[in-house]
Parts: structure tokens; C-alpha cells; sequence
């Protein structure tokens, strides 16, 4: 039962932290949308941020590449 629940704890945790993940790489998709910030520039400091939050260790490349690209794809454009 105690593993259960230290499993639950860890999948809410990587669930927390992926969607914040995603909400910031949104932010920088807005913000190269407004040519605030060079494309690559956001995506290096996107990935460069999932390392150092250990999420690429965590859920692997893949999920985070793949979040990362569906925010770049959802960007505001400008009015």
C-alpha cells in the first residue's frame, strides 16, 4: 500500500511539473510570436529548463520534445 501511494505522490508530482513545463514553453512561443525572442533562443532555453527540472530524466526526450512542439505550434500570433 505505501508503494502505491509514493508511486501516486511521484506521477502527481511529474504531472505538475510537466504542465507548468508547458505553460512556460507557451509563454516563450508567445514571446517569439511577438518577435521578442529569436525562435531557437526559446527553444534552447525550453529544453535547457527541462533538463535542469529533470524532466527529460524523469519522462524522457521524447514527451518533452513533444510538449515543447505543441506549444511552439499553439502560439499567439500577433493582432
Amino acid at each position: 500500500m505505501m508503494i502505491a501511494a509514493v508511486e501516486t505522490d511521484r506521477l502527481a508530482r511529474q504531472k505538475a511539473q510537466l504542465e507548468l513545463f508547458a505553460r512556460r514553453c507557451l509563454d516563450l512561443a508567445d514571446a517569439v510570436a511577438e518577435n521578442k525572442i529569436a525562435f531557437l533562443d526559446a527553444v534552447d532555453l525550453a529544453h535547457d529548463a527541462a533538463l535542469w527540472a529533470g524532466l527529460v530524466d524523469d519522462l524522457g526526450d521524447d514527451i518533452v520534445q513533444a510538449t515543447m512542439a505543441a506549444a511552439f505550434a499553439n502560439a499567439r500570433r500577433p493582432s
